[in-house]
């Protein structure tokens, strides 16, 4: 047997095999210098400091805005419109015409009864001098003076139907838009147009629930238009003694000078809830929300030797409110703190930041 040849077969194996170790050593050594030499993962967030307000909690409820001068304008009779002297959206002045119906006919009627009450009157007039000559009876006499009261009331009667047949401003407004034209026929109860007062105050009637607030008059609150435009404070002028059966609600009316504000308009009122207390004002986009609730990411500064100067801490906090933007919030905060912001969805508890921008207040 042979054993040389197997020999330097072994040899040259075992010498293969050491190269291709060693280089493969060389090839897993580099690329572990290679991604030491790179930074651990980091996030890059833009951050701000934490701030204290003064918050009022408060409850939005909704409101409709009342001119405390207005009406319907309707038709006490039927008829048939002749004439409306003031245009739609004119300005009709106490005591004027703003509405005259066809009456004609009660025109001639109560003259035929004026007619017929001079010519009784001047029958009575005879009968009393002749009863004074006994040349008359005391039947006669009451007769006539019956007939004359009962031409009065009729001259009455007819004077209050035509005085439904003509509408006049019961006070300075300002007309609406008229839903009949002249020579339509108006049946008893039909709103011809409206009325409102040219004054600017406002009356704004809402409803606060029980238990919700209280409020006394003399108090203010905040009106806001539906678009959360801030429309100016509002005085309490009026509380219902009593709650509104079925809804457990009273009645608020509030007081604004506002010509802005139409008659029958919502707005939304912002009553005060409680007295006011300290908190923590944080923008919308540094508040996170998980399974657990809304957190914030505290910019703690990290280790000396870290590859960036912050951590990310998870605090828990307890949102209360929103005003202007902004987060009303309770924690473990304290003011002066970095809060991560624009980019704190991609924080977790303890992971490296990098401030993409100098933190407000630095």
């Amino acid at each position: 047997m042979r054993i040389l040849p197997w020999a330097v077969t072994a040899t040259v194996c075992f010498v293969v095999t050491g190269a291709l170790a060693g280089i493969k050593y060389l090839q897993i050594a580099n690329a572990m210098a290679m991604a030491e030499s790179f930074p651990p993962p980091y996030s890059v967030v833009s951050a701000e400091r934490v701030s204290t307000t003064d918050w009022t909690p408060v409850r939005k409820l909704t409101g409709t805005v009342r001119a405390p001068q207005f009406v319907q304008i309707a038709a006490e009779a039927t008829g048939r419109v002749i004439d409306l002297p003031i245009a739609a959206g004119q300005v009709a002045q106490t005591g004027d015409i703003v509405l005259k119906l066809f009456d004609e006919d009660l025109q001639s009627q109560r003259e035929a009864l004026q007619a017929d009450l001079k010519l009784v009157n001047l029958q009575l007039k005879r009968v009393q001098q002749l009863k004074q000559q006994s040349l008359a009876s005391q039947d006669q006499l009451d007769t006539l003076l019956a007939r004359g009261e009962s031409l009065r009331a009729q001259i009455a009667s007819t004077a209050a139907k035509l005085s439904q047949l003509t509408l006049r401003a019961p006070f300075t407004g300002r007309l609406g838009i008229y839903t009949q034209s002249v020579g339509e026929l108006v049946r008893t109860g039909d709103v011809l147009t409206t009325l409102t007062g040219v004054s600017s105050q406002r009356w704004i009637d809402f409803k606060i629930p029980q238990g919700v607030a209280r409020v006394s008059p003399g108090d203010t609150v905040q009106i806001k238009s539906l678009d959360n435009e801030a429309l100016g404070d509002a005085v309490v002028i009026a509380v219902a003694n009593a709650l509104t059966p079925g809804v457990r609600a009273y009645d608020v009316r509030v007081q604004i000078e506002s010509a802005e504000l139409r008659h029958g308009e919502l707005v939304l009122v912002e009553v005060r809830t409680r007295d006011t207390r300290s908190a923590f004002s944080i923008s919308g986009p540094a508040v996170r929300w998980d399974l657990e609730g809304p957190h914030v990411f505290v910019l703690k500064t990290a280790e000396p030797d870290a590859a960036f100067g912050y951590r990310a801490e998870l605090r828990r906090i307890a949102v209360i409110g929103e005003e202007k933007g902004n987060v009303i919030a309770t924690g473990n905060l304290k003011e002066g703190e970095r809060l991560a912001s624009q980019g704190a969805f991609k924080l977790s508890d303890g992971g490296l930041v990098k401030l993409a921008a100098a933190v407000s207040g630095q």
